[in-house]
This record gives C-alpha cells, sequence and structure tokens, in this order.
C-alpha cells in the first residue's frame, strides 16, 4: 500500500461484479490483446478499482482475468468494499468468539452466496489473495480508490498494516470491523465513501433489501448549506429537500479540494446513458453494470483535468 506509480498510459476500470464478458469486451475495445490467453496492451497498464464479485454470473472468471493481469505486471487492482466485506465475512470478532466481523444476516447471505458458489472450494485462496490488495493508488499525477479519498484515513491505514507487509490479516481485519474506532472510520471513507446520516424519522431501503439511514455524500463538495437531496451522490427524490443540519457533519470531513490532482473512484452506482465528470477532478467508473448499465473505464494520459471524451464504455 501507498504510493504507486506504475508510468506510461493508465486505464482505469470500475466495478465488474462478476461480468466478465463485459470486460472481455471493454478491454478489447482499448486494444488490449490476448497474450498467453491473458489480455494485454503494449504501452499501457490496467487500474481495477475494486469489486470484482458478487451480483454477477462469471465472478471466478472475472477475478482470475484480474489476478492473471496483475501477476503478469500488466495491472493493478485495488480492493472494494466488495472484497472487504468477504474478508469480514471470514474474520471472527475478537470480543465475539464465533461471530463473525461481518454479520451473516440474511441479505448479507443473499448477497455472497453467489460469490461463495462460484469460488467453491477455493474460497479460501481467494479470500488470502483480497487480502493483499491495496486499498489506493497514489502517483504525482493522480489519486485512485474504491470509495473516497481522505488523508488522515490513509495514514492510519498504512501504519495499520505496515507490520504485515500492507497485507490486511485477521488481527488487522479485526481492528477496522469495532464500529466507533479510527480503524474502523478510515475504512469506511475509503471504502465505502463519506455518509451522512438522514433524520431520525427516515429509514430507506436499498435494492438488496438493506435499510438505510445515511446518504452517500458529495464528498469532493462542502455539505454546509445544501439540502440530503442534492448533496446525495446519486439522485433520489425519496431523500428530504431540507438543508443538512451542521451536527450531522463529521468534525473530521474535508471536502476533496478543486486544486487536487484528479482521483477516480468506483463504488456509487452512477445512472445514464453516458458516463460524466463529477467534478473537473474527480470521476467515478461505477456505471451500474450489475444492473444493466455499462462497465466504464477512464483512459489517463496526465491531464490535469477529467476530459469527459476519455471515457469508455460496454454494455
Amino acid at each position: 500500500m501507498g504510493a504507486i506509480d506504475p508510468g506510461g498510459g493508465l486505464d482505469l476500470i470500475g466495478d465488474i461484479h462478476g461480468h466478465a464478458a463485459a470486460l472481455d469486451r471493454l478491454l478489447e475495445s482499448l486494444g488490449y490483446e490476448l497474450v498467453d490467453g491473458v489480455p494485454r496492451h503494449r504501452e499501457r497498464t490496467a487500474v481495477f478499482l475494486g469489486d470484482y464479485i458478487d451480483r454477477g454470473p462469471e465472478i471466478r472468471r472475472s477475478l482470475e482475468i484480474v489476478k492473471a493481469m496483475v501477476d503478469r505486471g500488466d495491472a493493478i487492482a485495488l480492493m472494494g468494499n466488495h472484497e472487504y466485506n468477504a474478508i469480514a465475512w471470514f474474520t471472527p470478532r475478537p470480543d465475539r468468539p464465533g461471530v463473525p466481523c461481518r454479520r451473516h444476516t440474511p441479505v448479507r447471505k443473499a448477497l455472497i452466496e453467489p460469490t461463495l458458489e462460484s469460488l467453491g472450494d477455493q474460497t479460501s485462496r481467494w479470500i488470502d489473495w483480497m487480502r493483499d490488495l491495496p486499498m489506493w493508488l497514489e502517483s504525482d499525477r493522480l489519486r485512485a480508490v474504491h470509495a473516497g479519498w481522505n488523508r488522515n484515513a490513509i495514514e492510519l491505514i498504512r501504519d495499520l498494516v505496515a507490520p504485515t507487509g500492507g497485507v490486511l490479516v485477521e488481527a488487522s481485519m479485526q481492528a477496522t470491523c469495532e464500529p466507533g474506532t479510527p480503524p474502523f472510520r478510515a475504512i469506511e471513507q475509503l471504502l465505502k465513501g463519506e455518509e451522512i446520516r438522514l433524520p431520525d424519522d427516515l429509514v430507506m431501503t436499498d435494492p438488496e433489501g438493506a435499510p438505510r439511514r445515511h446518504i452517500r455524500a458529495r464528498w469532493f463538495e462542502s455539505p454546509h448549506g445544501r439540502t440530503y437531496r442534492e448533496y446525495a451522490m446519486t439522485r433520489d427524490d425519496r431523500f428530504p429537500e431540507t438543508p443538512i443540519p451542521a451536527e450531522a457533519i463529521r468534525e473530521d470531513f474535508v471536502p476533496y479540494g478543486p486544486q487536487e490532482r484528479p482521483i477516480f473512484v468506483g463504488h456509487y452506482w452512477m445512472k445514464g446513458d453516458r458516463p460524466r465528470r463529477l467534478a473537473a477532478n474527480v470521476a467515478c467508473l461505477d456505471w451500474s453494470v450489475a444492473r444493466g448499465g455499462p462497465l466504464v473505464a477512464y483512459r489517463f494520459d496526465g491531464e490535469d483535468e477529467i476530459d469527459e471524451e476519455r471515457f469508455h464504455a460496454v454494455r
């Protein structure tokens, strides 16, 4: 983990969620060719932004493509919240023997079961691979992370995993699973993004049937003076149009400034026929392939602002 600068052109690719056929088409459209059965570009490096598992029809093959490219040095794969959740599924809580860090609720079981069925007797090996994934990429030209950028969170996680060479082993995993602690908050900021609690009387249900009491925030803008609806990452008319109260904003929240280098994220289930940037220096590459949207990449060559002509999408 930490500073990674692969050099050359980068092709950043959003959440795959087991859609290997779409990944095949996207890589082909970007000029990647099969060399010994593995996609390769002679001049570029692929950067995968996490969430390779769950939801899709070809979970294992998606992982195999990504891992093979990484192993040969043709790609970098970051950890997403779904990989983190899979690790937590098998990690016992230190304070309650036999109870996993990620509770096995019916909704969560339904979400992860296709992944466990796809990986079969190789599940343990793939979980170990996920533990070793970096959580961010940073160079002097750009940044990439699954959900949100926060310098303090990065420093905390870097220190936490330093003794194990960056691997999220059981002890460090357990440290990040305890609600209310700094490691828990850091993981939330990096892999799940900044959230703001809804008014107490409002509970929403997500597409998996889980209750949600927060909005996913536009963490690259200030929340002050904004309503819940306009500050949510994706528009939802169920969000109230009332202003966000000051007490709902975390004291450690610092928006990603417009002067910062370009940053690329996944995670947010964006909607629309054509990918667009969120700000001049912010691009989300998750355009909901698991819900019928396109699989999206961005072709980066060192520009200071996100250029919407550099998005590539396949359905």
